[in-house]
């Protein structure tokens, strides 16, 4: 077998790897949620006004790295919903400051809890194996990003001087 031909395949089966991961953990997300009818994202944008009350939707879109219109369609669903309120922001009164109603903090709370339950079994994993996957996460991460990328250039250009 070729090298490419073995690279690519290695490759395939880390990303296998991590999706199946990924797919595990909205499973389970999904499984506990469907009854209050709320996504993996509206839960992790109420957690996110949870922790941090009066941000914008720029700020909260950069936070989930979603786009703004992507993240206006999640807003409007949760204010439907009566989770989210949109307020005036009183130092610029044109721009919009996003917060959780006591209803959503509420829902995000009995969410939460069940998620925790539910996730909680990874900590079952020795504490030194997870460190070592969170390293790993971020060495592909910048690899992968243009950050990383622009790293390694400048590190191929620093050895070469």
């Amino acid at each position: 077998m070729e090298d490419r031909e073995k690279e690519r395949l290695e490759v395939y089966r880390i990303i296998q790897s991590i999706r199946e991961v990924n797919k595990t953990i909205f499973h389970a997300f999904w499984n506990e949620e469907r009854h209050l009818d709320l996504t993996a994202i509206q839960h992790l944008v109420l957690s996110v006004l949870n922790e941090r009350p009066s941000i914008g939707l720029s700020e909260l879109a950069d936070i989930a790295r979603m786009g703004c219109s992507s993240m206006s369609g999640v807003i409007d669903r949760l204010a439907k919903a009566g989770y989210v309120a949109r307020e005036r922001d009183e130092h610029d009164r044109r721009s919009l400051v996003l917060s959780l109603t006591p209803e959503g903090k509420d829902t995000m709370q009995k969410v939460d809890a069940m998620w925790m339950e539910r996730i909680l079994p990874i900590l079952d994993i020795p504490k030194e194996q997870l460190d070592m996957v969170l390293d790993i996460h971020k060495q592909m991460i910048m690899k992968l990003t243009s950050k990383g990328m622009n790293q390694l250039e400048q590190s191929s250009n620093d050895t070469s001087r």
